[in-house]
Order: C-alpha cells, then structure tokens, then sequence
C-alpha cells in the first residue's frame, strides 16, 4: 500500500493496524448495520453464513498460533484460525464478523499472551461455541437474517442446534456421513445417514435448480425426510433431512428446522452456503485478508475489520450496477484508480480493466449460448 499510496508511509500504515485505540468491533458491527441494511432492501432471504478461516503463519509469536488443521491448504500447519460470519443474498455476499480461535495451550501461556496484548476475557472456546457467539451477537445488534447456514463442524454440534432451536432461528447446516438418526422418537429405530440414503433408489429424489451461475443452471439431486437426532444432553429434535446429490457423485447431508419450506427452498438455501468459500477467496486474492505481518490480537482484528469494510464496498458497487455483471476484482481496479496514487498514466490501467471486463462478459455469453443448444 505504501508503494502506491502517495501520502501514507508504510510505518503509518502499520501503526494505524496495529492500534487498540480504535475498537475493531465497533467498525465491525457497522459493516454488519450496513449489510444488514443494504440486503434488507430486497425481499429475497438473507443467510447468515458461519464457516472458519486459516491463515499460514511461520514462528510461535502471533496470536493464537498453533499447530492445527488448516482448511485453506487441506492439512495440519502451523497458522491462525479465526471463525467468522457473513451476510448473503442471491449472487451477493459480505463478512460481517471475524473471532480469532484460541487454541487450548494459549489460555494459560501467559508471556505470549501479554506480547500479543490478548485481553485477559478471552479465554478457549470451541469452535460451535464461537459460531453460537457470533449468532447471538448479530441477533443482539439487530443484524436481519432468515435463516443460518454452516458446515458439517457446526451441524454435529448438537449445543448449537438446540440453541438454535430454542431461539427459534431458522437454520439449515451440513453433517457429517456417520451422523446417527432416528425415527418416531424411538433409541432402537436409528441408522448412520449415510446407509439410510444407500437403501433409497433414484424415485426417492426429485432434482432442483439450485441457482443461476456463470457456467449455466446449477441443479442436482435432493432426498427430504422428517427424522430426529439425540443430542448430548440426551434431548429429542425433530428435524428435517436434506440430502443433495451431486452430477459428479458427490452426496451432501443436511439438517434443519425449517419444515414449512417446500424442498425446492431447502435446496436453494443449503447450495448458498458456496458464498462463504467465496468471501474467503475474494477476501485473501483481492482484498489482502491474509496479507498481514501482524502478531498482535487487536492488530489481526482490526486489519479484518477494515478488509470487511472494503468488502462491503465491492458488493455495494456490484448491487447498484448488476446488470453490468462486474466481477470483484474489476471493481478493485476501478476503486484503486479513483485513489490517489503514484501511477503516472492511470489511463492504462483503465485500458487494461476494460479489456479484461469484455473479455468476461464474451465469456458469459459463450456459456449462455452452449446451455440454449
């Protein structure tokens, strides 16, 4: 940034993030006020998704570093790993909240703790018990949402689903193959999920479009059962069994509460959890999410909290010109070109943007026409 910024230095920069005299959380919880809002402009239904993030990181004195398993690499690394939350509607999406996950042997070590300027409130939680966090604080702030969303480490917490449950807050989340469900509310009447699915034939499943994306119609496959699940405190929910079967094979199992929904909705609803993939994606290639050279606590949340907010920007951007179909990263390039910069012939990099755009828009047209015939 200092490279290109004309008034800022790079020890500026890093000052400014490293800081805790300004309250990432309260920048945070503002980008969440203006998701909630720019959404809640449509009356299409909002999810709010919860998945986790690792970040790779060398050395033992960054907050919460741990050896731990990374999904962004797909095995166990040395690197950061933080919970978060975003908004999501139709194609748009937003993070909205970020918790860095403190391993179990950080709560009691006090030195690194003091070097990284952790708050002594902060202790161990698991990673169910962090979403349920984020949840109950978007509910407190007047985030709207109608509905939760999340994978199969959150869905075989059966604490959060009761939570959820009690709260009455919809919610739709995957689990895992070996997941045990029951019938009739009865111990003897019980099978993993994945062998109740191997005994259904092809007439057991009704195939769905799932949404609009730039390579055509996205459909699959779905199986819907009314089925219960004991939880740890030995409690009975009655839930609905989503299953989604893929074109390349691939089987998806779900769980939710939402039972007035028609199965078409339910599938639409559990395929939008993709988005969460994708904040991630746009968030570290465009917006430089794992870019930092930050070891403190405040420091790793306030250089999210301002990634969050740019963000925001792009969807805000990609909302009011949807029917020009503009990609993220050409709107990073045309936001960049607005600022003030040490780039002598800005007309360029118009040039260059456009030239990329079309070449997109052409591809998207190529697909449509391959889908027609």
């Amino acid at each position: 940034m200092a490279d290109h910024l004309s008034t800022l230095s790079q020890q500026s920069i890093n000052h400014f993030v490293n800081s805790d005299l300004w309250s990432y959380r309260a920048l945070m919880d503002q980008v969440a006020l203006a998701s909630s809002d720019l959404f809640s402009m449509t009356n299409q239904p909002t999810a709010l998704l919860i998945d986790e993030v690792g970040f790779r990181k060398k050395g033992k004195m960054s907050a919460c570093v741990s050896r731990q398993y990374l999904g962004c690499i797909g095995k166990t690394d040395n690197g950061q790993i933080a919970v978060a939350a975003g908004l999501s509607q139709s194609e748009y999406y937003t993070p909205i909240d970020m918790r860095l996950f403190m391993p179990k042997e950080w709560e009691s070590d006090t030195v690194r703790r003091l070097r990284c300027n952790i708050p002594e409130k902060e202790k161990y939680q698991s990673k169910p018990e962090i979403a349920k966090k984020i949840i109950e604080h978007a509910v407190d702030k007047g985030i709207k949402f109608d509905y939760v969303n999340f994978d199969a480490l959150y869905g075989s917490a059966t604490c959060l689903l009761e939570y959820l449950v009690d709260r009455q807050l919809d919610f739709i989340g995957d689990i895992r193959s070996d997941q045990l469900i029951y019938f009739n509310s009865d111990l003897n009447e019980k099978c993993r999920v994945d062998k109740y699915i191997a005994n259904l034939s092809e007439v057991d499943f009704q195939k769905i479009n799932i949404r609009k994306s730039t390579k055509g119609t996205l459909s699959a496959k779905f199986h819907y059962a009314k089925i219960q699940i004991r939880t740890t405190n030995d409690r009975w929910l009655d839930l609905i069994l989503l299953v989604r079967k893929d074109a390349d094979g691939k089987t998806k199992y779900s769980l939710t509460n939402m039972e007035n929904d028609h199965i078409k909705e339910l599938a639409q609803k559990q395929g939008q959890r993709i988005f969460i993939e994708q904040i991630f994606k746009e968030g570290k290639n465009l917006v430089g999410m794992g870019d930092y050279q930050i070891r403190g606590w405040h420091g790793f949340h306030n250089h999210m909290a301002i990634c969050m907010m740019a963000m925001l920007l792009i969807t805000k951007i990609k909302l009011k010109n949807s029917k020009e179909k503009y990609t993220a990263d050409t709107i990073k390039k045309i936001v960049n070109l607005c600022i003030k910069t040490k780039i002598e012939e800005p007309q360029l990099a118009i040039n260059a943007i456009l030239k990329q755009h079309q070449r997109y828009v052409n591809q998207l047209l190529r697909n449509q026409k391959k889908q027609k015939t």
